[in-house]
C-alpha cells in the first residue's frame, strides 16, 4: 500500500536536469533543482484502499463498553468508544461502536495478536478519504478555537441524569419466563474458571477506545487479569498477573453497580460525579464466570486472544440496538427483566450477563467490534459461516440496596437505563486451557479451573 506523501522524481526530468546542469553550469543546476522540487510537490501519491471490517455475519455499528470516545467497544461499545455518543450535545442517534472514539481500529485477524502499535489508528496507513477526514477534523478543532469555543473532551455530561422511576420493576409483577434477550440456551457441559469478586476499578476501555483516559465515561470492575487499562495491549495483558485461580491471565470487564445513599469516593472525579456516576461502589457477593455448550454441535476451543463483547453501553440512545440486559433475584431465578428488579426481603440482585458464542472462525475482533461474533439462534445452533465456542455467562449477585436506591454506571446521556448493562472479555487462557476446557464441556463434564 503506498505510503500517503511519499513522491517519486520522474526519471526524464532527473535526465534533463543532469544535462541542464553539465550545459550551463551552476545557475541551470539551480533551476533545475527548483524545477523539480516543484514537480515533487504536485502529486499526493495516495490510492491506498480504506480498511473495511472484516464481517461473517450480522454486522453492525455498535459498543464495546466500549463513548465516541465512550465505552460502545462494545464496546463497552465499541467495546466503541472521551464522551457521549451525541458529540456535540444534541439529540441525535449514534451508530457508533460502544466506546469507540472514531471507529478507527487496528483487526486482529488469523490468530494473530496485536502488537500495541496503534489500535486506534496508528500503525495503518491511511486512505485519501480517511486522510481528509481527519484534516477537516483539525481545522474544525482549529476553527473553533478562533472563535473562541473550547474543545470539549467529554461531552454529553450535560445530560446526565438518574434513572427514572420506571426503570425499575417489583419482581412479583415480572412474568415467570426461563429466559430472555440473546444467548442463554445451553447443552452438553461446562467450565468454569474461579477469578474472584472484584480487583481493580477504572473508567477506562482498551477494546473500544484504546490509549483514551476516562474512555467509558463510566467505572468498570475488573476481575482476571490485574493490569487493565486504557494502555493495555496483548502484550502488557500477557505478562500481568492474575485473580484467577488456574493462572488464566484472561481480562473481564463490567460496569460497577452503586448504591445511592452511599457516597463514591470519585466524587468530583472523571467516570464519577463528574460524568453523573454517584454513590457507593457495590462489590459483588460473587461473579461466576461459567463456559457452556449449546446446541447439537460440539463446541471448538476459544482461540487466544478473541475479544468478545455482549450489550450496548449506549443501548437508550441507540433505540435499545444490541441491547441484553438481564436481571433477577435470588429467590426468583425464574423471572428475568431488562429493568433493574426490587427483590423481596433477604433476596439478592443478580444479573446476567450473555455472550456471542458463534465464532466467523478467523478474526480475533472485528472494527465494530461485533461482526466477527454472532449469537446462536433460540435452539442453541450457529449460522452458516459461523463456528461454535463456549458460549460464556457472567453471573454478579450484590445485597441489593432498598428500594430504588441503585443503578448500574453509564454514560452521561444514557442515564443509567438497564438496558445499557454490557461486559468486554478477552481470551488470554493457554492453548491446552481452552482444548481441556471444549473437551469438557462436549464430553457432558462440568470442570472447574481446568
Amino acid at each position: 500500500m503506498p505510503r500517503r506523501g511519499r513522491h517519486r522524481t520522474r526519471l526524464p526530468l532527473r535526465l534533463l536536469a543532469a544535462i541542464a546542469a553539465l550545459l550551463v553550469g551552476g545557475t541551470a543546476v539551480v533551476l533545475g533543482g527548483n524545477a523539480l522540487a516543484k514537480d515533487n510537490g504536485g502529486d499526493s501519491g495516495g490510492g491506498s484502499s480504506i480498511l473495511s471490517a472484516l464481517t461473517g455475519g450480522k454486522s453492525e455499528k455498535s459498543d464495546s463498553d466500549s463513548g465516541d470516545s465512550s465505552d460502545d467497544s462494545s464496546g463497552d461499545g465499541k467495546d466503541g468508544d472521551g464522551g457521549s455518543d451525541d458529540k456535540d450535545g444534541s439529540d441525535s442517534k449514534d451508530d457508533s461502536k460502544d466506546g469507540s472514539e472514531d471507529g478507527s481500529k487496528k483487526v486482529k485477524a488469523g490468530g494473530t495478536g496485536h502488537d500495541g502499535s496503534g489500535k486506534d489508528d496508528g500503525g495503518k496507513d491511511q486512505s485519501p478519504d480517511e486522510a481528509k477526514k481527519s484534516d477537516d477534523q483539525k481545522k474544525d478543532d482549529q476553527d473553533k478555537q478562533a472563535k473562541g469555543e473550547k474543545k470539549v473532551e467529554f461531552p454529553g455530561r450535560e445530560k446526565a441524569r438518574p434513572a427514572g422511576a420506571d426503570d425499575y420493576v417489583d419482581i412479583d409483577d415480572v412474568e415467570v419466563n426461563q429466559n430472555i434477550g440473546e444467548g442463554g440456551v445451553f447443552s452438553k457441559g461446562s467450565y468454569e474458571v474461579e477469578c474472584g469478586a472484584s480487583d481493580h476499578n477504572n473508567s477506562d476501555n482498551y477494546m473500544a477506545a484504546p490509549g483514551k483516559r476516562n474512555g467509558a465515561q463510566h467505572t468498570h470492575d475488573y476481575v482476571g487479569n490485574t493490569s487493565t487499562n486504557g494502555n493495555s495491549t496483548d502484550e502488557s495483558l500477557e505478562a500481568a498477573g492474575t485473580t484467577c485461580a488456574n493462572g488464566d491471565k484472561s481480562t473481564f470487564f463490567w460496569p460497577v453497580l452503586r448504591d445511592l445513599n452511599g457516597v463514591g469516593d470519585d466524587v468530583g472525579k472523571d467516570g464519577g460525579s463528574l460524568d453523573g456516576n454517584v454513590g457507593r461502589i457495590l462489590t459483588p457477593t460473587s461473579a461466576r464466570l461459567v463456559f457452556r455448550g449449546h446446541g447439537d454441535s460440539d463446541v471448538q476451543p476459544l482461540p487466544q486472544h478473541l475479544m468478545n463483547i455482549m450489550g450496548n453501553a449506549k443501548a437508550k440512545v441507540q433505540d435499545g440496538k444490541n441491547a441484553n440486559a438481564k436481571y433477577t433475584c435470588s429467590g426468583h431465578t425464574d423471572r428475568i427483566t431488562a429493568k433493574y428488579p426490587i427483590c423481596g426481603s433477604g433476596e439478592k440482585l443478580m444479573r446476567i450477563l450473555d455472550y456471542p458464542s458463534c465464532w466467523d472462525g478467523q478474526n480475533l475482533e472485528s472494527k465494530d467490534l461485533r461482526s466477527h461474533m454472532a449469537f446462536p439462534d433460540s435452539n442453541g445452533n450457529c449460522g452458516d459461516g459461523f463456528t461454535p465456542v463456549p458460549a460464556l455467562r457472567i453471573v454478579l449477585t450484590y445485597d441489593q440496596p432498598a428500594g430504588r436506591a441503585f443503578s448500574i454506571d453509564s454514560f452521561p446521556d444514557n442515564q443509567h437505563d438497564p438496558a445499557t448493562d454490557h461486559s468486554d472479555f478477552e481470551n488470554l487462557a493457554s492453548k491446552a486451557q481452552n482444548e481441556a476446557g471444549a473437551e469438557c464441556i462436549n464430553s457432558g463434564r462440568n470442570c472447574s479451573n481446568v
